[in-house]
């Protein structure tokens, strides 16, 4: 079925080009979000991937699943891009701990959209402190503890050793849990942090603009039902599916209309 669709798009089809891009869009996304954490940042990146997914279609050769070398092609463009928004402003494990410790007094946040905006805060939090790994932790990381892509599977699309993947996922995983260990109310309830009195200030420097979430209106699954508080994959995995609203189809339908993208692949 997958061979036949990727043939037919080879062949010009303009339909199968559509159903082809829409499958794999979210899971583009998705990777997009995490590892660049700003919504505009990831839909760039996501445009982009897509069209090198398109224009490198003929050199898929089903030696792996085509969501793999799908992956690798987003891998390898996230980890290569240029300095996006949030990297201008580096920011360490140690900076980020000295933020959410420097309120003495925070204030809770209680108009009706707060528990909205406190998964906002959550997401938005747990999703920056990747922000301090460096790239190559952060995509190994994201693979492997957040969309839980086996191992064999996931140094195939990093093209990195076993080993060397083993290696860059504990040391993320260390560097993370030890941070949220310290420093997480969420993860360590005996840390003084609360994602609920971060709200107004989160709001103030407008890292929050209510009216364009970066995160909670996207969100297709958040079960705070099967939250494990006290567990790293617990916190990450209840992000749910980010899922973006933009048409990519639509917004590559230009190319694809003066056949640019046909001749290129």
């Amino acid at each position: 079925m997958e061979e036949q669709l990727i043939k037919s798009c080879l062949e010009g089809d303009k339909r199968s080009l559509e159903k082809l891009i829409k499958s794999i869009d979210q899971l583009v996304y998705n990777l997009s979000i995490r590892f660049l954490w700003n919504k505009a940042d990831a839909e760039d990146a996501t445009q982009e991937i897509l069209l090198k997914v398109i224009t490198n279609l003929s050199k898929y050769q089903g030696k792996s699943k085509f969501n793999t070398w799908v992956y690798r092609i987003a891998t390898n463009y996230l980890i290569n891009q240029k300095k996006t928004s949030f990297e201008k402003r580096p920011i360490s494990f140690s900076q980020f701990s000295e933020e959410l410790n420097s309120i003495n007094d925070p204030v809770s946040y209680d108009l009706p959209d707060s528990g909205l905006l406190e998964k906002e805060m959550k997401t938005g939090c747990t999703l920056a402190m990747l922000q301090c790994l460096s790239r190559e932790l952060r995509i190994v990381f994201i693979l492997g503890s957040i969309l839980k892509i086996k191992s064999n599977v996931a140094c195939e699309i990093i093209e990195i050793s076993p080993e060397n993947f083993r290696k860059r996922l504990q040391k993320s995983r260390k560097l993370i849990g030890s941070f949220l260990n310290s420093n997480c109310g969420v993860y360590n309830t005996a840390n003084k942090c609360r994602c609920n009195k971060r709200i107004h200030i989160a709001i103030a420097s407008k890292r929050i603009v209510k009216e364009d979430l970066n995160f909670v209106d996207n969100i297709d699954v958040y079960n705070e039902e099967m939250e494990e508080l006290n567990s790293m994959t617990g916190i990450y995995s209840n992000h749910g599916d980010f899922i973006n609203k933009s048409d990519f189809y639509k917004e590559l339908n230009q190319l694809i209309a003066s056949k640019r993208i046909f001749n290129e692949i």
